[in-house]
């Protein structure tokens, strides 16, 4: 019994594997983007310590892991602007414009959250884990996983990555650029059922370069939808 315990103890404190590690990294995804072709709104505000807080609303049509369009709700004067992003590349039509323009995903879209926070709803496109170790998180018992950018394009460089242990929700994000350096956080703060699905609904991501300043990022209307390839093309912005 004594040894039957001890090889117990052993392989409860084994250093997961890649394989499992990849495998948690899916499931927390499955409470981002549980649905191949969707479409879901997203409100963000935009909250500072000087002024008052500030509101967009986004309406995001995904397809697949790592195509999606961002069309811009509210306020009325940024409506028909319109945003594309293709794996780690990404463009925004303006009904001004002629064309659309290449921008960063990095490039704020709105207080802390970036064009590629709005349109991008899975890690596992962007990032491979590196290590995986257990942690705490307010009480709670986690897996950290330590993320890696697949190229040099990716928005941040590194992500680490705490998640429940029981139902593998992910509870907090920290995000460091290329030169290391740690400038977000995001706090995975509320869950609900949308599309018959237990999913976030409510993220504050944090700038730990500005204390105090901070943006909330609700979702809400998830529902299935079949959006054409065609959608997600530069020549489409602004023609569906």
């Amino acid at each position: 019994m004594k040894r039957l315990l001890i090889a117990l103890a052993l392989l409860a404190a084994a250093p997961l594997r890649a394989d499992d590690a990849a495998a948690i990294l899916a499931r927390v995804d499955q409470y981002r983007a549980p649905l191949d072709s969707f479409s879901i709104d997203v409100e963000l505000t935009a909250e500072t310590p000087h002024d008052a807080p500030e509101t967009s609303k986004f309406r995001v049509y995904g397809k697949g892991a790592d195509r999606s369009v961002v069309e811009f709700v509210a306020p009325a004067t940024e409506k028909g602007k319109l945003m594309l992003m293709l794996r780690d590349a990404m463009w925004i039509y303006m009904p001004s414009a002629s064309r659309p323009i290449r921008i960063s995903p990095l490039q704020r879209l709105m207080g802390q959250a970036s064009n590629g926070d709005v349109a991008r709803t899975s890690f596992t496109v962007d990032y491979v884990p590196k290590s995986a170790a257990d942690g705490e998180f307010e009480g709670r018992k986690t897996f950290v996983l330590d993320l890696a950018a697949k190229d040099s394009d990716i928005a941040y460089n590194r992500v680490q990555l705490w998640i429940d242990k029981t139902t593998y929700e992910p509870l907090r994000a920290d995000f460091y650029v290329v030169s290391g350096k740690l400038i977000k956080r995001a706090l995975y703060r509320e869950y609900g059922v949308m599309a018959g699905r237990r999913v976030v609904t409510g993220i504050v991501i944090e700038d730990l370069l500005r204390p105090g300043y901070r943006t909330v990022m609700r979702y809400s209307k998830l529902m299935p939808r079949e959006n054409p390839d065609r959608m997600f093309t530069k020549d489409a912005l602004g023609k569906w």
